[in-house]
């Protein structure tokens, strides 16, 4: 317990998921996690190249995405720097494709995330 400090600049930037387009290798990059409990909430960053297309997929946490730079576009929907999305536990999202000029932003999670989910996997809804 107690107050944590963390400094962002101090945790390395990693490479994520990748796609080809053209010739061109498209990367998301993230600094996960900034901050993190053992209960949560967990706290990261990530920043992807122009283009960059991450599928649908699904969490198995509660999620706040907070656009910070550039635009991102989540199921046929863009969005601008300065939007958040919240996403309920277990809900399918996306693709996410970043804007041309790439896209940077904030996510938060209720509990540590445990990974990208397939759609297909993804619980029922009633």
């Amino acid at each position: 317990m107690g107050v944590r400090v963390i400094v962002e600049d101090e945790i390395p930037w990693r490479d994520g998921s990748e796609m080809v387009e053209d010739g061109k290798v498209l990367r998301a990059h993230s600094r996960f996690p900034i901050a993190h409990f053992e209960t949560g909430p967990w706290f990261g960053r990530a920043k992807y190249d122009p283009g960059m297309r991450v599928e649908a997929h699904w969490h198995p946490c509660n999620e706040v995405l907070y656009i910070t730079q550039g635009e991102l576009t989540v199921g046929g929907e863009a969005y601008k720097a300065g939007t958040a999305l919240a996403i309920d536990e277990g809900t399918v999202y996306g693709p996410l494709v970043a804007g041309p000029e790439g896209a940077e932003f904030l996510t938060i999670r209720d509990k540590q995330p445990q990974g990208v989910m397939k759609p297909e996997n993804a619980p029922k809804r009633a």
